[in-house]
């Protein structure tokens, strides 16, 4: 008996020794762990941007310091900050104001500079003809950089996002949506948005109010044009679906700036759990209106619709049907819609409303351009064919998008170590150019860049520019050029037609010139013009 008591307490005795080897092998394991991660953090925070920092002084790229885990970002945003805290005087010298940092950096490091978002190094290279060469690469070197989350949440796995094979593939389901056949069945839906626009216009004038703000009621036009061409038959579903992404995208430029905080996407703050609802709300009503579609596409005649989803849908069930057997998934269809909104609806809101700014400050040029609407269309609604015959008004549409782009920037990521203009830039690097100040560059354009000049334009693009025979390329070049650049080339003119058949405009003493920029080019503080009804007496266009 006391043996066995014996034996019981050695046996105590060993299980005891037993757990604390047990528990010492665990802590030693996980500090051998956190000093791993450790020097892992240490690496990619510090001693990897101190390598690649002088890689580029050896090659005289030199730019602002890089500081331990921001890089230069809080310097980036006090610039933009300051920047956009207060207005400007009238006038298109509007770089220091949109894109600070480029100004103020390249004077003291010169026109290409490495400067860090965060750990990552960003080369900023000065020149056109490059931004061609990254854009047009064939070789896979250059790639799209990863969106921040809360974009990537706006804009789901779309067209714009994609990168490589996936791309390809959603690029060959889209591009039939825009071929030159489906862009003139799209005249019909555009004239008809902007005649219940202009209707509203003329009750203003009569009402005796005459000031609208253009920037709101061409935000209102190009959503309702895209709701109809996008969704035409469900086009007041697309109208709330729209509605929606617009507050989502509202709620995703308030919180850009506050994504440096490590999970801020993921506390439950207000406006975090409204993105949320917003971002579940879209997602099922897109999806309850493309199962409608698939239904109705494969059970009637009508098949799925001639609008942009209908037009999608159908090739990808014919990719379907085919050999390859690959469409894409409702997730994937989704990204898209929100794609055609975000990409259409911004950019082609922006856009029209800094030409009718730029109309309203150069009255002359407004009158140019009536006096050839009058002479191409009389007053009749504008038709796809008599579009490309107004000379006056491409040339206009150019000078506005080249002083006021929708796209200030253009970046991409190295994916694999290269050479661009002679500089070696290392793997995993990103490469930004800074096309707005490309845009006003005197050495480019002449001493009159900052001027609204649409007869630099008269001989086309190519020669517009002093050297490069592709100084402006707002859409993009190669393959990577926007798929709908025609989508918004065409919107644009329809509108500007029918406003310059009915209406003249100044500025309104209210305005306030502000151009910033998020994602696209907007004017910050809105744009209110003045209208003068030129056909007060007579019927409506």
């Amino acid at each position: 008996m006391v043996r066995s008591i014996y034996d019981i307490l050695e046996t105590l005795k060993d299980m005891e020794t037993s757990l604390f080897s047990v528990a010492e092998i665990m802590w030693f394991s996980f500090g051998c762990l956190l000093v791993i991660l450790l020097a892992k953090f240490t690496i990619a925070i510090w001693w990897k941007p101190l390598q690649i920092t002088k890689h580029f002084q050896s090659q005289g790229i030199t730019g602002p310091p890089y500081k331990i885990l921001f890089g230069n970002t809080l310097e980036y945003a006090k610039l933009i900050n300051e920047a956009t805290s207060k207005p400007m005087k009238l006038s298109h010298d509007i770089v220091a104001r949109v894109q600070p940092y480029y100004p103020y950096w390249s004077k003291i490091y010169g026109s290409t500079f490495l400067m860090w978002l965060g750990p990552i190094p960003t080369l900023v290279v000065g020149g056109s003809e490059l931004a061609k060469k990254v854009l047009g690469d064939k070789k896979g070197n250059y790639r799209k950089p990863k969106w921040n989350p809360v974009m990537k949440e706006l804009l789901g796995e779309g067209l714009v996002v994609l990168d490589g094979d996936k791309w390809a593939h959603h690029r060959q389901i889209i591009n039939p949506s825009f071929h030159t056949d489906k862009l003139k069945d799209m005249v019909c839906c555009m004239v008809e948005s902007t005649v219940n626009m202009l209707e509203k216009w003329e009750k203003v004038v009569k009402n005796g109010e005459k000031e609208v703000d253009v920037a709101q009621e061409c935000k209102a036009l190009t959503s309702d044009v895209i709701a109809r061409t996008a969704f035409g038959s469900s086009y007041l579903q697309g109208k709330h679906i729209f509605h929606l992404l617009a507050q989502q995208m509202s709620l995703a430029s308030q919180d850009n700036a506050k994504l440096i905080v490590p999970c801020y996407r993921f506390l439950p703050f207000k406006r975090n759990r409204e993105r949320w609802r917003l971002n579940k709300e879209i997602k099922n009503a897109l999806k309850e209106l493309i199962i409608i579609r698939e239904k109705a596409g494969t059970n009637t005649s009508q098949g799925y619709g001639n609008d942009l989803l209908g037009s999608m849908m159908k090739t990808i069930q014919e990719l379907r049907s085919s050999e390859s057997n690959e469409g894409l998934t409702i997730e994937e269809i989704i990204a898209e819609c929100k794609t055609f909104f975000i990409a259409g609806q911004e950019t082609t809101s922006n856009y029209l409303t800094f030409a009718i700014v730029l109309l309203a400050m150069h009255p002359d040029w407004q009158e140019q351009a009536r006096s050839e609407v009058h002479v191409v269309c009389g007053n009749c609604h504008p038709k796809f064919e008599t579009l490309n015959k107004l000379k006056t008004l491409g040339m206009i549409l150019n000078e506005v998008i080249r002083l006021y782009p929708p796209a200030v920037g253009l970046m991409r990521e190295v994916h694999k170590d290269t050479t661009l203009g002679g500089i070696a830039i290392p793997k995993g690097a990103q490469v930004l150019f800074p096309m707005l100040s490309l845009y006003h560059d005197t050495s480019l354009w002449g001493e009159d860049a900052n001027e609204f000049k649409p007869e630099r334009f008269s001989e086309g693009i190519s020669k517009a520019a002093k050297y490069e025979s592709t100084a402006l390329i707002p859409f993009g070049y190669g393959l990577r050029s926007c798929v709908g650049q025609n989508y918004a080339m065409l919107e644009t003119k329809v509108a500007l037609v029918m406003i310059l058949q009915r209406f003249s405009f100044v500025l309104s003493p209210g305005y306030v010139h502000a151009p910033t920029s998020f994602i696209t080019m907007f004017p910050q503080h809105g744009a209110p013009i003045i209208l003068h009804n030129l056909h007060s007496d007579e019927s409506t266009v």
